[in-house]
Formats: C-alpha cells, sequence, structure tokens
C-alpha cells in the first residue's frame, strides 16, 4: 500500500476548455485531470485515475480545483518523503544517527574537498567559468550517518513527482557529479516518483549504474492500474523494470538503505 500521506497530495485538477472537460468525463468520468496524469496522454491519464480511484482520492472531482504549480507539488513531495524517512529509517534501524535533510554534500566527508574548491575559486571568476559549477551539489534528500569517524553522505534521494520526457534524464545528469566528485564511498543514489506512465519509468529505470533503483510511491497501487489497463506497450515496460528490480516499492526504502 501507498503511505498514508500521499493521498493528500493528490487530487483532480481543473481543465481549461470545455473539449478538454468532455474528454476527461469520458476516460475518468469527471469532468477533472488526476494532478499526476499528463493531460496529452489519455494513456497516462487511464492510468493516474486508476491509482487515485484504488486510493481514494476524490478531492476536486467536480473540476474546480486548481493543481497547485508543479513548483509547489515537487517541494510538498520532497518534504513528504524526508519527513517519512526520518521516521522510517530511526524505527528500522535505531541503532544508526541518521540525519535527514536537504544540504550542500561539501557538508559530508567524501565531499569536504568541494568546500575548499568553492573557496578557491570564489574570487577566480575565470576559473568558475572553466571548470562550472558541479562542485555545488545540493540534493533533494541527504541521509546522512554521523559516526566517531565523521559524517558521511549513506544516500541521495531524487525526489520527481512526475516524469516528463525531459525530466527523466536530469536525474541522471544530477547523480553523475557525486560519483565524479567523492572521495571514499559512493552513497546510495535513489529516485522517488509517482508518475504514472511505465514507459516513462522505464526511461529512468533503464541505464548502466548512475541509479541504484527507481522507488515508486503507490506501487500496488500502479501494479493493478497498469494490469487493468488495455495497453500492452505499458504492461510490457513496467514488467520489465519490476522485474529486474529496477523499480521498487518505496515500502522498501527504508528496509533496502540499512542494508
Amino acid at each position: 500500500m501507498a503511505p498514508a500521506w500521499l493521498a493528500g497530495l493528490l487530487l483532480y485538477k481543473k481543465v481549461k476548455t470545455p473539449a478538454q472537460r468532455q474528454r476527461m468525463l469520458a476516460i475518468t468520468g469527471h469532468p477533472a485531470a488526476p494532478s499526476i496524469a499528463d493531460i496529452g496522454s489519455d494513456t497516462s491519464l487511464e492510468i493516474a485515475h486508476r491509482v487515485l480511484r484504488e486510493l481514494g482520492v476524490t478531492h476536486g472531482t467536480d473540476g474546480h480545483i486548481d493543481a497547485p504549480s508543479g513548483q509547489k507539488a515537487g517541494s510538498d513531495f520532497e518534504a513528504a518523503v524526508k519527513t517519512d524517512l526520518r521516521q522510517s529509517l530511526s524505527t528500522t534501524a535505531s541503532y544508526r544517527t541518521w540525519q535527514i535533510g536537504a544540504e550542500d554534500v561539501k557538508h559530508f566527508e567524501q565531499y569536504k574537498h568541494l568546500g575548499g574548491l568553492e573557496e578557491l575559486l570564489a574570487d577566480q571568476p575565470t576559473l568558475r567559468v572553466t571548470l562550472g559549477t558541479d562542485y555545488q551539489i545540493k540534493p533533494d534528500v541527504t541521509v546522512g550517518i554521523e559516526d566517531d569517524r565523521g559524517r558521511y553522505l549513506h544516500a541521495v534521494v531524487s525526489c520527481k513527482w512526475t516524469l516528463r520526457s525531459d525530466r527523466a534524464q536530469n536525474v541522471r545528469h544530477e547523480f553523475k557529479p557525486l560519483i565524479a566528485s567523492r572521495r571514499g564511498r559512493t552513497p546510495h543514489l535513489i529516485a522517488v516518483t509517482a508518475e504514472p506512465l511505465p514507459t516513462r519509468l522505464a526511461s529512468l529505470a533503464r541505464g548502466t549504474g548512475e541509479i541504484d533503483a527507481v522507488y515508486h510511491v503507490a506501487f500496488e497501487e500502479m501494479h493493478a492500474a497498469v494490469a487493468a489497463s488495455e495497453h500492452p506497450e505499458q504492461q510490457d515496460a513496467w514488467n520489465e523494470i519490476v522485474g529486474q528490480e529496477r523499480l521498487r516499492d518505496y515500502r522498501h526504502l527504508a528496509a533496502d538503505l540499512t542494508r
């Protein structure tokens, strides 16, 4: 089952035109669109509607509620994941000192040399242009562990409320500097999403190792929705990434991080 907080982030959002309202009625039975769906894709709308129905979401079905901006939806999602991980990790592995936040990685042992580089380049604009700003890395969610040796970055979580075609690759770009710049062990590199379209999930989940795995916050509801749909391409994509454990249930994330 999805975490209890997820339903509170979901709603049916108002659409702009009478033609869109008629289209939504035909697909979802409501004059509104699921907030995680791509309005341009009937398949996305159908699967997202099935997910919201499984979760008991009815807010906005009358078609009068404006969706929150993409930025607000994303920040609310990040905050919920942070709070959830703080609680679940402290319960799953209370013997460790967990530090959940959204810190610049230079504050952790594997990346503290980046702080020195930042200071060195502060008064060197030519060098800053030449080297870029890959040394300034502040992920959505950082999971730190502190012991007598220092603070270590145990995991980085990239939170993507949805995945449009361009956003899927952004996660890889976010993680590459973390791999290239580390001194010591690479932290777990995790993506968490509520994206309803399996082919878009596959575009992120497939790959050669920049990402440990993608975790879906409505995994069981998605599994049921995709199975009930009549879209073989989406079913094949879902079965592939789940079967290869590239897409995992968000409920397992805390346990996976303590192994």
